[in-house]
């Protein structure tokens, strides 16, 4: 029973460990899923993708009928209209009015002047339906949608190259590690032979000045120690900002360095989404020389409104304050009609416009091929990275391999007194340098390796 209780801990503990171990690594795969989920510049492209259907959205709307509410009161403290018996224009029919009144208006309280539009409220509905506005609405559409695809394309090349800064940090942080780790070996070497040529000068077999060299050579990795752990630190707190989480000193990556050994084709011949930018920018300005031309062509459109207008009632006479209101003057009214503009005198400007965007399509076109056949030559130069990289491996491995060996019989040639401690200490440099060669080229080769699949996806 206690033996059993023993291996259920055991087990316990094991899971745990095994549990914090992977909680404590990130892999490349990982970091660039965290990059897509956490990535900033990302999520900008994702709201520039969205921003342009919002306006692809907008611009549809003119499709449809354009419908308004309009309502107004207003109150004047005098009339806007006075009519009286002496603005009767005819003669005849003015003394007539003039007998009546002096016979009936004083015993009727009338007055010569009657005023009105001293209070009055309206309220209308309109509806305005475009009928024709020379192409204008429909090529608005179309620009609108080029938009969303346009935005679509840099939301791709933007995921690509930010998952491509992504592996190069990531690969940035195992160069430095790994320099580090060259620099320990290398001073747990200097440690091992400065305890040996100390012991050396004790004995009076080896000269002080040579004690004084290694201490030189290991005062000179400890400084590039203190250089590669500060870059360590920022090239870490850079890759894990780029990801979107937060720095920590344990996190380790996972990935190591290696060769990769995939056969690529130095064919040319992929669709980049830059390449499908361009067009798009050519089929853009085309689109825009159309909407000029739309300026200077007919334009139709259907009409109508109908409201509750009372201008008129409730009206006074001048100098009394007896209002009187009659239901005449309440009502409700509408009507329909059809507006045609037909620009005349605007074709000799737009023609200048129209020869304006016509250059335009033609420096589009010029730019489109420029850059394409640059992009060719950024893919050949891809992939003639990648060829070099590789080649680069090879030679030094090799290089290594001789820094090794040079390093093994500069020992041995010391310890037999047929070498001085100056050759020994160049021969761990060159150890160091080869190391560190080697490092930087299998760096250099999954970055160029990335960068070649990157631009041919």
């Amino acid at each position: 029973m206690r033996k059993r209780q023993l291996n259920i801990i055991f087990i316990c503990v094991f899971v745990c460990v095994a549990n914090t171990t992977i909680a404590q690594s990130l892999s490349l795969d990982s970091c660039l899923r965290l990059a897509e989920q956490n990535n900033r510049d990302l999520a900008r492209s994702a709201l520039s993708v969205e921003k342009a259907q919002q306006v692809r959205a907008e611009v549809r709307t003119k499709y449809f009928p354009q419908v308004n509410l309009t309502g107004m009161g207003f109150h004047s403290l005098k009339p806007l209209v006075q009519v009286g018996v002496e603005d009767v224009p005819n003669a005849t029919a003015r003394d007539i009015l003039n007998t009546l009144y002096a016979n009936y208006g004083a015993a009727l309280g009338l007055d010569k002047t009657i005023g009105f539009m001293q209070h009055g409220v309206v309220a209308t509905v309109s509806v305005l339906q475009p009928i024709y506005m020379g192409g204008k609405i429909v090529t608005g559409n179309k620009l609108a949608q080029l938009g969303v695809e346009a935005e679509r394309l840099q939301a791709d090349i933007q995921h690509r190259d930010i998952l491509l800064s992504v592996e190069e940090s990531y690969w940035l942080v195992v160069n430095l590690e790994a320099k580090h780790q060259t620099v320990q070996s290398v001073s747990l070497l200097l440690d091992t032979l400065h305890t040996m040529v100390n012991s050396a000068v004790n004995a009076g077999l080896a000269l002080h000045n040579d004690l004084l060299m290694v201490e030189m050579r290991q005062d000179e990795l400890a400084a590039q120690t203190l250089q590669l752990n500060n870059g360590i630190i920022l090239a870490r707190r850079a890759l894990f900002q780029s990801i979107g989480i937060a720095y920590s000193d344990t996190l380790q990556l996972s990935d190591t360095i290696s060769c990769k050994q995939d056969t690529l084709s130095s064919s040319v011949d992929s669709r980049r989404p830059e390449s499908e930018l361009l067009s798009l920018q050519v089929h853009a300005e085309q689109l825009k020389r159309r909407m000029i031309l739309a300026d200077a062509l007919p334009q139709v459109a259907l009409g109508g409104i109908y409201g509750y207008m009372n201008y008129l009632a409730p009206f006074s006479q001048s100098g009394g304050s007896q209002f009187v209101t009659t239901t005449q003057n309440k009502y409700l009214n509408g009507f329909v009609g059809v507006t045609v503009r037909v620009p005349l005198t605007d074709w000799w400007e737009t023609g200048h416009k129209l020869k304006e965007h016509e250059i335009m399509i033609r420096q589009a076109e010029l730019q489109q091929k420029d850059l394409e056949e640059k992009m060719r030559l950024q893919e050949q130069q891809a992939f003639d990275h990648v060829m070099e990289s590789a080649a680069l491996i090879k030679q030094y491995e090799h290089s290594l391999q001789h820094a090794q060996e040079n390093l093994r019989l500069a020992r041995v040639n010391y310890q037999a007194g047929m070498m001085t401690i100056s050759d020994l200490l160049q021969s761990q440099s060159l150890l160091l340098q080869a190391q560190n060669n080697l490092t930087d080229a299998l760096i250099q080769h999954r970055i160029a390796y990335r960068t070649y699949w990157a631009l041919r996806q």
